[in-house]
C-alpha cells in the first residue's frame, strides 16, 4: 500500500513557501524534485485570485504614497569646543592643550554636548518657539501630553554622535523650512544653556570669591592701623633700626656720652617692648597681601567666566530647507504593499483549500 502524503496540495505549497527544506526533513515530509513544479501549478492554476489580490494591494500603496505626508529632513552637523572656561584658556599661565579656545572635542566632550541637547530647557524651547503642540497634534489639556510630547519629539528630533566625534542634529518635519528652522534653534540654544548652566556656578564662585577678598582686605587694615599706633609708639622698621640704634650705642660708648647712651637705651626699651608685636604685623600682612594677589586674580577669572560668550560648539555646516522629500518612497510603499498583497492571496488561498479538508476530516 503506498504511503500517504503527509500534505498535499495547498498545504505542500504553503510548506514549500515558508519552511526551510531542513526543516521539512525534521518533521519528516519527504523532499520532492516536483515540489517546484507543484507549485508553479498552484500558482498558475491561481493565477486570477493572486494577480486581482496583488493589483488590489498595489493600488493601495499607490494611493497611500500620494496620501501620506511628505517628510522632510535638515540637519545640522557640529564638534564640541575642548574648553569650558575663557579664563582659563585665555588668562592662565599654567593652559595646557585643554584648555586651547580652537582644539575640537573628543568622544567624551560629544557625549556632554548631547546631554545638553537632550535637555528639558532645549525641549521646551523649542515647542514653545515653533509650537509643537499644534505641529504634533497633541492636545494641550490631555494628561498625558507630556508623554507624548516626548515621544513625538525623539521621533521627529535625534541627536546622534558620528565616528569623527561630531554631533548630528536631524529633524524630519512637513514643513522643510521649519525641519531647518528647528534644528538651527537647536543648535543656537546650546550656548544659551550651557551659558545658563555656567552663570548658576560662576555667580556664586564671583560671590564667594569677592566676601572673601573683602573679608580679607578689611583683616588687612585692622592690621595696618595697628602698625601705624606702633610706629607713633617709635618702631618704625623693627630690624633696620635695631641695627643702627645698635651702632649709635656703640659708638656713644666710645665717646663716653652718658645723655646720648640713655637715649638709646630708652629706645631700646621702646623697640624691645613692641617689636615683636610689629614684626608679627608685618609678616602676616605680607602673607595677606600674596592671598590678596591670588584673591584677586581668581575673582578677575570668575569674571571673565561669567561675562564670556565663548561658543561651546564649531558648527561644520547648517541647516538649510530640504529640496527634496525624506519619505515616504512611493516605490517602496507600492512594492512593499503588493508584496504584502501577494502573501495574503497565497495565505487565504491555502486557508479556503484547507478548511474543507479539516471538516472532512474531524467529520468521519
Amino acid at each position: 500500500m503506498a504511503e500517504k502524503p503527509l500534505y498535499s496540495g495547498g498545504e505542500g505549497v504553503l510548506l514549500a513557501l515558508f519552511f526551510p527544506l531542513g526543516r521539512r526533513m525534521e518533521q519528516g515530509t519527504p523532499v520532492k524534485p516536483a515540489d517546484s513544479f507543484e507549485l508553479i501549478q498552484f500558482l498558475w492554476s491561481n493565477r486570477r485570485t493572486i494577480l486581482t489580490i496583488t493589483a488590489f494591494g498595489a493600488v493601495a500603496g499607490i494611493i497611500a504614497a500620494f496620501v501620506i505626508t511628505p517628510t522632510y529632513k535638515s540637519e545640522v552637523i557640529m564638534f564640541p569646543a575642548v574648553t569650558n572656561s575663557a579664563s582659563r584658556a585665555l588668562l592662565s599661565e599654567n593652559a595646557t592643550g585643554r584648555d586651547d579656545i580652537l582644539a575640537l572635542g573628543d568622544d567624551g566632550d560629544s557625549e556632554q554636548l548631547i546631554q545638553v541637547l537632550n535637555s528639558d530647557k532645549i525641549k521646551e524651547r523649542a515647542t514653545e518657539k515653533f509650537d509643537l503642540y499644534t505641529v504634533y497634534e497633541i492636545d494641550p489639556e490631555s494628561k498625558h501630553k507630556n508623554t507624548e510630547l516626548q515621544d513625538t519629539f525623539e521621533d521627529h528630533i535625534t541627536f546622534v554622535r558620528t565616528k569623527f566625534s561630531s554631533v548630528r542634529i536631524q529633524v524630519l518635519d512637513t514643513d522643510p523650512v521649519r525641519a531647518a528652522a528647528i534644528a538651527n534653534f537647536i543648535t543656537a540654544e546650546v550656548d544659551t544653556v550651557w551659558k545658563e548652566m555656567v552663570h548658576e556656578r560662576a555667580d556664586k564662585g564671583v560671590l564667594i570669591v569677592q566676601n572673601k577678598l573683602a573679608e580679607l582686605e578689611k583683616e588687612m587694615q585692622i592690621m595696618t592701623d595697628s602698625m601705624g599706633v606702633l610706629r607713633e609708639l617709635g618702631v618704625q622698621d623693627y630690624h633696620s633700626q635695631t641695627e643702627r640704634f645698635n651702632e649709635y650705642l656703640g659708638a656713644a660708648i666710645l665717646k663716653g656720652d652718658k645723655r646720648a647712651i640713655q637715649e638709646l637705651e630708652d629706645r631700646f626699651k621702646v623697640l624691645a617692648r613692641y617689636g615683636g608685636p610689629y614684626i608679627t604685623l608685618q609678616d602676616q600682612l605680607n602673607q595677606d597681601a600674596k592671598r590678596v594677589n591670588v584673591l584677586r586674580s581668581k575673582l578677575e577669572q570668575a569674571q571673565v567666566d561669567l561675562e564670556s560668550d565663548l561658543p561651546h560648539k564649531f558648527v561644520v555646516s547648517a541647516a538649510k530647507p530640504a529640496d527634496r522629500k525624506h519619505a515616504p518612497v512611493r516605490s517602496l510603499v507600492v512594492l512593499g504593499s503588493a508584496l504584502s498583497a501577494f502573501l495574503l492571496s497565497l495565505l487565504l488561498i491555502v486557508v479556503q483549500q484547507t478548511i474543507p479538508k479539516l471538516r472532512n476530516t474531524h467529520g468521519r
